[in-house]
């Protein structure tokens, strides 16, 4: 009995796109943590404005019929997570409040997200995946242990899947590397700062799709 007999088939198509709805075999399966923690109330209105523009960058590139993202969000014992879906089913919405699941977070997405790229390849699609998260800060209410952190991302390291951190101020500072993550972004904690990551990552995001193998170690543009 395989993975997905064990997990349930049913229950992982319900939660992604329909092996019939996808539109190609190649399939670029994207997901993104985000730290809605209450530090990041501050910017609510900054981290929806960015939301905005990098779904319109990434339904504006060439790739976008090959793109499929899953966003979550990450706050006080509550982890949103979505399934994989068209870039136009990303929503856009943001509230922050609480404190930081970040290794939860870790464990559920990559842990979702190899579901779903066993099933897509199983079913004869060629994928490759981007696991990145935002954060501002440690992790300070999660009920996995770093260890199981690590080894979640070290996992998908050696699976050739992208793993990119954006550290969002210096509370954030080293948390990416101490992870085992590949690719490590470090912006300051500014509105400005903020809309820049995210634009940095639409644009890594659309340049990775572009790519005939994944860019592991250079993932950030």
């Amino acid at each position: 009995m395989d993975e997905l007999t064990v997990m349930g088939l049913d229950e992982i198509e319900r939660e992604n796109t329909p092996l019939d709805d996808l539109e190609s075999e190649f399939v670029n399966l994207i997901f993104v943590g985000i730290d809605g923690s209450g530090s990041m109330n501050l910017y609510t209105y900054d981290m929806i404005k960015a939301l905005h523009e990098f779904k319109d960058a990434l339904e504006a590139s060439n790739e976008a019929d090959e793109i499929l993202i899953a966003r979550a969000d990450f706050r006080e014992n509550q982890i949103n997570a979505g399934g994989y879906k068209r870039i136009d089913e990303l929503n856009t919405d943001f509230a922050a409040d609480g404190m930081t699941p970040l290794y939860d977070v870790i464990i559920e997405g990559s842990d979702k997200l190899l579901r779903y790229m066993e099933l897509l390849r199983q079913n004869g699609m060629r994928v490759k995946a981007v696991f990145s998260i935002f954060s501002d800060g440690e992790d300070t209410s999660s009920k996995y242990t770093i260890g199981d952190a690590i080894n979640a991302i070290e996992t998908l390291n050696a699976k050739e899947i992208v793993t990119a951190f954006i550290a969002f101020g210096g509370g954030a500072s080293g948390i990416g590397d101490q992870l085992r993550f590949k690719n490590v972004l470090k912006v300051n904690s500014s509105a400005v700062e903020l809309r820049k990551a995210f634009n940095c990552l639409s644009k890594s995001v659309i340049e990775s799709s572009k790519s005939v193998t994944a860019k592991v170690d250079d993932f950030f543009v």
